[in-house]
């Protein structure tokens, strides 16, 4: 099975976290308007870090024997054919894979899911998972889009999709 990621070129970055705006839109269903209206409250799968001059958007790596996925004791993250994938619904919010991905690309977030032992999606209430970029998979499809929306929005294209592994 192919495996991609994202890459950052932190040479073109320019910091305008743009990525990080349409990230957020992409995966509550905004525009990019309400989603930087919002972008306090919600939680981007895409950080845009600085160091000194350097500045690179962050995102999940899908590394070899993924450290996330290894140390998850719910199984809500794991590694089939040496892709990451993630399964909100049984995520304990326990934070061990943040604590584990040596990116900081794994971060915790407030999402209505049903709550242990509830029967029906009626029966929602908030709780904290764990969520790290995946390739916006749901939102390419639903747009019918071809590259994730972080890589969409970057102005001088900074990020772009790769085939690792």
């Amino acid at each position: 099975m192919s495996r991609y990621m994202i890459e950052s070129v932190p040479e073109k970055c320019k910091a305008c976290r743009r990525c990080e705006i349409a990230c957020i839109a992409a995966h509550h269903g905004l525009t990019f308007k309400e989603a930087l209206k919002k972008r306090d409250e919600l939680v981007a799968r895409v950080h845009v870090v600085k160091s000194g001059s350097v500045k690179s958007p962050i995102s999940c790596r899908q590394c070899d024997n993924a450290p996330c996925a290894r140390i998850c004791p719910t199984g809500a993250l794991r590694q089939t054919d040496g892709v990451v994938v993630m399964n909100a619904q049984i995520c304990s919010g326990c934070q061990l894979c943040i604590m584990a991905c040596p990116y900081g690309a794994i971060s915790l977030e407030s999402i209505g899911l049903p709550s242990a032992g509830s029967e029906t999606m009626a029966q929602k209430s908030m709780r904290s998972v764990a969520v790290r970029c995946d390739l916006c998979k749901d939102w390419m499809k639903k747009e019918g889009k071809s590259v994730p929306a972080c890589v969409e929005a970057c102005p001088v294209h900074a990020r772009s999709v790769v085939q690792i592994g």
